[in-house]
């Protein structure tokens, strides 16, 4: 099915969804590429986010750029002894996922009208929150290695999985508790994010509301 502004965020939210479930396989199967398996999906999601998500000139700038510092955090990683390249690599990640997050929500949450497109892409962006949150714990337990109990300090592909989950249990506010933040900072990220979370899905719900109250005669 081709690309178009009606199935756009379709192709972007099956690319989510697939570096979630990577993340998982690198943390349940032993020797399974680990970094290489991650630093791959989060390309993909890159190229995809290029070539479906058509937000204009300055967009594919962002994103080509995005791809780019991609590559030199992964050869950094990968082939260098620079004690910051985890956090570089991180960083890059975070300003990617904040920069789609946020050119999607001016499209996906002030809608003319309410499409299968835009409540897709309504969960996209529910899914970059969940994913940005994550990033930020990994960051933090760059700073604090003891940050989490539950979550014992390795490089930061290993630790996705562990990341992600208590990212988004955290953002339910579910909290089943086997993952807690030990220090302020990760305890700060918590609370903001499950705040974050509510309040998202409270304007998500006046969204579609509001446009439908909209083409209401």
């Amino acid at each position: 099915m081709p690309v178009s502004e009606d199935n756009n965020f379709i192709y972007f939210t099956l690319a989510l969804i697939a570096l979630l479930l990577v993340s998982a396989v690198v943390d349940s199967v032993p020797g399974s590429g680990d970094l290489m398996l991650v630093e791959g999906i989060i390309i993909i999601t890159e190229i995809v986010a290029f070539t479906s998500l058509n937000f204009g000139p300055r967009w594919r700038r962002f994103v080509a750029t995005m791809f780019v510092l991609v590559i030199l955090a992964n050869s950094l990683s990968r082939f260098t002894e620079w004690t910051l390249a985890s956090l570089f690599a991180l960083a890059v990640l975070l300003v990617f996922f904040v920069g789609v997050a946020w050119s999607a929500a001016k499209r996906v949450l002030l809608p003319d009208t309410v499409t299968g497109n835009t409540v897709v892409g309504a969960l996209a962006i529910y899914l970059l929150l969940g994913l940005i949150w994550a990033v930020l714990y990994l960051m933090t337990l760059e700073f604090f290695p003891q940050a989490f109990n539950g979550i014992e300090y390795q490089h930061w592909s290993d630790n996705m999985s562990d990341a992600i989950y208590y990212s988004y249990i955290t953002m339910t506010s579910v909290g089943y508790g086997e993952i807690t933040p030990a220090v302020t900072l990760s305890r700060t990220l918590a609370y903001m994010q499950s705040v974050t979370g509510t309040f998202y899905l409270a304007v998500v719900v006046a969204t579609l509301v509001g446009a439908r109250v909209r083409r209401s005669p």
